[in-house]
């Protein structure tokens, strides 16, 4: 837990630096650098991403920029942190997205590209609202109390990036977006169960109480397991079953989407899907042992799921488009084993 709270204050030092020095570099110093904070802090998207197009990859690290940097300022309590100096940016940024971008952004080279993405692929400026509703959310200690709850919150944070991913590679129709926001809402649920005792340690609960309460658990339940290494009880296993099997819901509506995206899309876009699906195995393998350490992928899971996502994408070709279908799982079984 410590390592990753070193690892994300030097990714929000990484942020600052290239605000800091972006008028000072040319075009293709600029594009390294966004590369450089994606394939640092973003290990998912980066894998995945170096499958699209160059000129969508470096509007994606762009938009990743965007994103961490806010989330980041909300997340990363360093000395000298302070709710309203935050508050004040993000305020700040909501006002730049209300003027229509036409004003200086509070951080005027992000701004600038920001703006040309959304004009140029037409992104509507109410997700970024909402994404600032749901960072405005996280400023203060909170518990979230039904799954409704939940839902909007992963809504604002993911499935407005989802959203948004969607008009960038270049779908606009109903469906599609829908299944983008629902994709990203199942990898927002995969985060907070990945999550689930850093945001503890940070007096965050992002569980639904109505649901911890079914399973006869509570924020002192989970306390005091984080607390006692290795004393997990049943408890908490099948509570969290029940959360892996929400999530996994949201993937199978949200997947078959990606057969709606431009070709050139298709394949990074399900990888990066299936890779964070992946984590609810990486934890079910651990025993739900996630309160002390972060579960994530490693470079032979993320291998093993590019093979199979190109043997995916060549039976959707052939009009096989279920992503629960038989080969599919015997794939699946073929690379664990």
């Amino acid at each position: 837990m410590q390592k990753d709270k070193i690892k994300r204050t030097q990714n929000l030092a990484l942020i600052s630096a290239q605000e800091a020095i972006f008028d000072t570099v040319d075009e293709r110093g600029q594009e390294r650098i966004d590369e450089q904070l994606l394939a640092t802090y973003g290990k998912t998207f980066y894998f995945a991403a170096r499958f699209l197009p160059a000129q969508r990859r470096q509007a994606l690290t762009t938009l990743y920029g965007f994103f961490r940097l806010l989330d980041d300022l909300v997340d990363e309590r360093t000395v000298g942190w302070d709710a309203q100096d935050v508050r004040l940016e993000l305020d700040a940024w909501r006002g730049w997205l209300n003027d229509g971008c036409r004003a200086s952004a509070p951080r005027a080279a992000l701004g600038t590209r920001l703006a040309e993405l959304i004009e140029q692929h037409h992104i509507p400026q109410t997700l970024f609202l909402d994404f600032l509703d749901g960072l405005l959310s996280d400023l203060y200690p909170r518990e979230i109390r039904t799954f409704r709850e939940l839902y909007r919150y992963c809504y604002c944070v993911a499935g407005t990036v989802g959203r948004v991913l969607a008009h960038l590679m270049g779908t606009e129709s109903p469906q599609a977006l829908l299944a983008a926001e629902h994709l990203g809402i199942g990898m927002q649920l995969t985060n907070i169960l990945r999550d689930v005792g850093a945001d503890l340690a940070s007096d965050r609960v992002y569980l639904p109480q109505d649901d911890l309460l079914r399973f006869g658990s509570s924020r002192a339940h989970l306390t005091n397991l984080m607390e006692a290494p290795g004393c997990l009880d049943d408890r908490f296993r099948v509570l969290m079953r029940y959360q892996i099997r929400r999530a996994h819901s949201y993937y199978a509506c949200g997947l078959p989407g990606i057969w709606m995206l431009p070709a050139d899309c298709r394949l990074p876009m399900l990888l990066a899907g299936r890779l964070y699906r992946r984590i609810l195995t990486v934890i079910e393998r651990r025993d739900y042992n996630i309160l002390q350490s972060r579960a994530s992928t490693n470079m032979a899971e993320k291998i093993q799921e590019a093979v199979i996502t190109s043997l995916v994408l060549s039976f959707w070709k052939e009009g096989i488009t279920n992503p629960a279908a038989e080969w599919e799982v015997a794939l699946e079984a073929h690379a664990e084993g």
